[in-house]
């Protein structure tokens, strides 16, 4: 950003400052740091997350932890204007068993409720949620009509159309399908009305190469490739004869699919554990699966700033990359959001 947007985002001598919940390896905090954010604090309770997170944001004060121990007062959490949260999934994906609120991951959001309330007057402005595109459907919609109310009880103007399903090749430059809903709730102390607007879709033709993202000059180690002998090896190699070398592709189940829209398929936390879900190419070397560094960078984690702790395992950075939101789709509702912020501090300067 320039000196004059850096200025505009400091209109009453303050930065906006955000909170992260199961902040995991920081991408709602890179996200409002693009748009000279302060982040004061972030949560997450994997010690694998955590190690990624403190390689790429040192001076971030990190506290890790379940959520259901954290709390305002016993862990000093500074009140903030933003508080940001992409609570698990599991229990609402179409993937799992979509037990909701009957499973103990469900209930993790009221925790966000929670440390909301603890705040009390000094509750955030704006609360930025993420989970995947079947909690709106979830249980006839009866899932979502729970999550409105506590919302709303807590004091934020929150309708249905606070909630969309976004994806990250709609919304960016990034061609990676991956539709997560998004949820933006204004508290009623600071706004008078419910004006979120959410941002318009990119214009066609915006996608960048999908393979422009992958290292296709340098070989990436063996133990990336599927050899003759690989359990999958004749599965790839067949439909990769009918399709092209030039398209992704991923193992389902018993069976090989490819991407037809130069694009990558929603990268998944299990990617790493064995061959399914995991893109695959054929590079002049042979047929491998995309690098954990080749993910992160379909997630918006670019190599100029995003460092991989070399401590970790590939299926561990798989997971995170997985379970991470795509930073430059976060970046676009920050964006407003930060601009929400600043008309409230404009207000109190006249």
């Amino acid at each position: 950003m320039t000196d004059k947007d850096n200025r505009r985002a400091n209109v009453d001598g303050r930065r906006v400052t955000v909170g992260s919940l199961f902040a995991a390896i920081g991408g709602f905090c890179k996200a409002f740091q693009q748009h000279c954010a302060d982040i004061l604090w972030a949560n997450e309770k994997d010690r694998f997350a955590a190690e990624t997170f403190r390689l790429n944001f040192p001076d971030i004060h990190y506290i890790e932890k379940p959520v259901e121990d954290l709390s305002v007062h016993g862990d000093r959490l500074a009140p903030v204007d933003v508080l940001t949260a992409g609570f698990p999934c599991q229990a609402f994906s179409i993937a799992g068993e979509k037990k909701g609120f009957k499973d103990p991951r469900g209930l993790l959001f009221l925790h966000i409720i929670r440390i909301v309330r603890e705040f009390g007057k000094n509750k955030p402005k704006i609360l930025l949620l993420e989970n995947v595109k079947n909690l709106k459907a979830h249980d006839k919609g009866r899932t979502f009509k729970r999550i409105q109310a506590e919302i709303q009880r807590a004091g934020y103007w929150f309708s249905d159309a606070n909630a969309r399903i976004l994806n990250t090749a709609d919304y960016t430059d990034i061609p990676q399908n991956r539709e997560r809903v998004f949820m933006v709730a204004m508290s009623q102390s600071h706004f008078p009305a419910n004006t979120f607007v959410f941002p318009d879709p990119l214009p066609d033709g915006k996608l960048r190469s999908v393979r422009s993202f992958l290292d296709l000059q340098t070989k990436p180690d063996d133990a990336f490739y599927f050899t003759p002998e690989s359990q999958y090896y004749e599965l790839f190699r067949d439909e990769i004869e009918k399709g092209g070398r030039e398209h992704i592709y991923q193992l389902r189940r018993s069976y090989v699919r490819k991407n037809m829209s130069d694009m990558c398929f929603t990268l998944m936390a299990n990617m790493g554990e064995g061959g399914h879900n995991q893109p695959v190419i054929k590079d002049r070397w042979g047929i491998r699966k995309l690098t954990p560094r080749e993910c992160a960078r379909l997630q918006g984690y670019e190599d100029t700033w995003f460092k991989i702790p070399p401590s970790l395992s590939n299926t561990q950075v798989y997971k995170q990359i997985g379970n991470s939101v795509t930073v430059a789709m976060v970046a676009r509702l920050a964006e407003r959001i930060v601009r929400h912020i600043q008309s409230l501090n404009g207000k109190r300067e006249a």
